[in-house]
């Protein structure tokens, strides 16, 4: 499956396109002989979405999907290596002359270069991109060099997606004799990446960043557009840990 159609699924799949696709089939069931269907699906969709906007309810998914002790430092040091999978970028940007590194990369490159401080452990980034445009790994070497002024040992701009960010992590360290490493990733992507890099033979020692949290007050309860993307984060993620497990079912 190339990665442009596996993107269309799976934007398909996760909010807000699922809730698109299905407000529309309730709209041609309305105008239709199943007006029942159609209120009935209506009704299920804004109630699911507003429930997916709550910032109450978006933290607990998070907490259900992956909610482990926070990394001490003694635990990171018992790692060889630190690996930091890629996020998001930003694309010409003119203000850094180019491109540069979206949040979710920033958080991850910013907790690299503090737990490479403190346990002196070199950094491998990966990271792939769309032809043409500047992998994402590229990025976060650039501004973990430049920026946090962090050395980067080993640089992967060709994985496109977690699977093969293992695969290829497999080829370059293990030939260093690297088996225990530290894998950084946002919270959300951890529990995915974590199975992932293990599968592929490493032992696996969990760095995630960013817990979302939010106040104790009635304001958890009101819609967010920054809760619901984190429930369709966590809804990625299962969808895509069901996709492995399918695979892992298909191919021996």
């Amino acid at each position: 499956m190339s990665l442009l159609t596996s993107k269309i699924i799976s934007s398909a799949l996760l909010i807000p396109f699922n809730f698109i696709i299905l407000f529309l089939i309730s709209w041609l069931l309305l105008g239709g002989r199943f007006k029942k269907w159609g209120r009935a699906l209506l009704l299920f969709c804004i109630v699911a979405f507003t429930v997916a906007s709550m910032p109450i309810v978006a933290n607990a998914l998070v907490k259900f999907l992956y909610d482990e002790p926070v990394l001490s430092l003694d635990q990171a040091r018992q790692a060889q290596a630190i690996v930091v999978l890629g996020g998001g970028v930003n694309h010409d940007q003119p203000e850094f002359g180019g491109s540069s590194a979206a949040s979710s990369t920033l958080e991850r490159i910013r907790y690299a270069a503090y737990l490479h401080r403190e346990t002196g452990l070199p950094i491998q980034v990966s990271g792939g991109g769309w032809p043409g445009e500047e992998p994402v790994a590229q990025v976060m070497q650039r501004e973990l060099e430049t920026l946090f002024h962090t050395p980067v040992g080993w640089v992967l701009p060709e994985p496109a997606t977690t699977a093969e960010e293992a695969r290829y992590s497999r080829d370059s360290l293990t030939r260093e004799g690297i088996n225990t490493i530290l894998l950084v990733t946002n919270t959300v992507h951890m529990k995915r990446a974590k199975i992932t890099f293990e599968r592929a033979g490493f032992n696996v020692i969990a760095a995630p960043t960013v817990r979302p949290d939010y106040p104790p007050n009635f304001l958890k309860y009101i819609p967010r557009a920054d809760a619901l993307r984190i429930s369709g984060s966590v809804l990625h993620e299962w969808i895509g840990m069901a996709w492995y497990w399918l695979q892992s079912r298909v191919v021996p």
